[in-house]
């Protein structure tokens, strides 16, 4: 575009909201205009977030969510911040208003509208709209990100787990299952308020497994990967609570086909990292650790072969804000108005 491109932030005063005002202020494509909070109405962001006043977006006052699209004003893109009910009935006005829509929430990431039910509580009544959702891994699906009208960006720990896999995905025997189990900080684990066992009282010398058997992410991440490898799926993941802010370590195992190799394995990983700039291969699982990739775009990630069993290991990190959410989310948005990918987020 000629212009910058002018986007707006519903639910700018959450954990995801406020790392994509940190990123706006220093994109040098984008106009941000127009922030929402449904706490801090008529507060300026100066006040609220002193941190995140840079130059470009110090002036931003937080509105009161829109009763109708026009209450945005003149905008070309849209970050739904926001719980997945809001994100449910405000994408598709978004869309028909002919706005781009990045939704950061998990409102059109499932396919399956029962399993939607069961691990959302709600009604996927939204079925144009869904269809026209396009899964927002960015290294995967960038062709249909770039002419998309909704991304449904996906969720933190199916990033950590999906981006990896999908360098090893033709090595993977998926007849068997997989085993993930994955950890993360506070902000991965819910909204920007303190909620019952998320307070630093709790997870302070703590360290413990959260709705393990029916967390949100795990039908995503076996809808996803099902896709990227051609064959349905089946999978096991526990995710883990840690007593930290931000980042999360990932660990699959999965079995491979027959006569895979470790050279094969390496091969398979390089690739991925020589042509994808977020995806950083590296020597030993010993060496993927989460400051390597705090308040960064990058996924680190490394695997260790027994070859004697098939087993294979893979080991990946990544801020669970930035490339499992805002750093994303913005990814795909440089997509879609044919910005360069990094601007923003490298």
């Amino acid at each position: 575009m000629s212009r910058p491109v002018r986007v707006g932030i519903l639910g700018a005063g959450g954990f995801t909201g406020q790392e994509l005002i940190r990123i706006f202020g220093r994109h040098p494509h984008v106009d941000l205009v127009y922030i929402t909070s449904s706490e801090y109405v008529s507060r300026s962001l100066v006040e609220i977030f002193p941190a995140l006043a840079a130059p470009a977006v110090k002036n931003l006052v937080f509105s009161s969510h829109p009763k109708k699209t026009e209450d945005a004003g003149r905008l070309d893109a849209i970050f739904l911040a926001t719980p997945d009910d809001v994100a449910l009935r405000w994408a598709p006005q978004f869309v028909a208003a002919g706005i781009k829509v990045i939704d950061i929430s998990g409102a059109f990431r499932l396919l399956d509208k029962a399993e939607f039910k069961e691990y959302y509580g709600l009604e996927q009544d939204q079925p144009e709209t869904l269809a026209q959702a396009v899964y927002g891994l960015t290294e995967v699906n960038r062709e249909k990100i770039r002419t998309a009208k909704l991304v449904a960006n996906p969720g933190c720990y199916p990033t950590a787990a999906l981006l990896p896999l999908y360098a090893y995905r033709d090595l993977i025997d998926t007849s068997r299952p997989l085993v993930i189990d994955a950890k993360s900080g506070t902000s991965g684990a819910g909204g920007r308020k303190e909620k019952d066992g998320l307070g630093y009282s709790t997870v302070y010398e703590n360290f413990r497994a959260y709705k393990t058997a029916n967390h949100q992410h795990a039908p995503e991440i076996v809808q996803e990967f099902s896709r990227m490898s051609g064959s349905r799926i089946s999978l096991r993941f526990t995710p883990y609570l840690l007593p930290m802010y931000r980042g999360i370590l990932s660990t699959t195992y999965a079995f491979v086909k027959p006569g895979v190799t470790e050279k094969d394995c390496i091969v398979a990983a390089e690739a991925l990292s020589a042509r994808e700039l977020f995806a950083r291969f590296r020597s030993s699982v010993n060496a993927v650790e989460l400051r390597a990739v705090q308040n960064t775009n990058f996924c680190d990630y490394a695997h260790h072969l027994d070859e004697k069993n098939g087993l294979l290991q893979i080991v990946s990190a990544i801020d669970n804000l930035m490339k499992g959410a805002a750093g994303q989310a913005v990814q795909n948005m440089n997509l879609m108005f044919a910005l360069p990918e990094t601007a923003g987020v490298y």
